[in-house]
């Protein structure tokens, strides 16, 4: 979930945030049928080294993940639409319930609509957004 590193910054923990809305999407991957591989962090898929690989590119410095980005350039959309925003889709589509996840578009769009800056929010603001402890 891209937008919790734009929202809370890159320091903070957010992996139970990330545990929930990844727990809602292979629900709704396993009522609509879909087979999946996981490639994140600790994943076995054994092309994960080869291709998930972040080199230092010269001259530039990282500013963080591409959601990150988005609110440094002050863009006016954050990909969190499609992301987790194709996740609620799917749960409408196939009867699942996807409260983390459309509330991490609602997350996505705040950050946008206020202009906030990367890891303006607390860890206690996203729980609540997210609804949960």
């Amino acid at each position: 979930a891209n937008v919790l590193e734009a929202a809370l910054g890159p320091k903070t923990e957010r992996k139970d945030f990330i545990a929930s809305a990844q727990a809602e999407a292979e629900a709704v991957y396993r009522q609509a049928g879909i087979t999946w591989n996981p490639v994140g962090q600790g994943a076995s898929d054994p092309r994960r080294e080869e291709l998930m690989q972040m080199q230092p590119v010269a001259g530039a410095m990282r500013f963080g993940g591409s959601s990150t980005q988005s609110l440094q350039r002050g863009t006016p959309a954050i990909e969190t639409d499609y992301l987790n925003g194709e996740i609620v889709l799917l749960g409408r589509l196939h009867g699942v319930p996807t409260p983390v996840n459309a509330a991490l578009v609602a997350l996505g769009q705040r950050l946008i609509a206020e202009r906030l800056s990367p890891g303006e929010l607390s860890r206690d603001d996203v729980a609540a957004a997210l609804g949960q402890p």
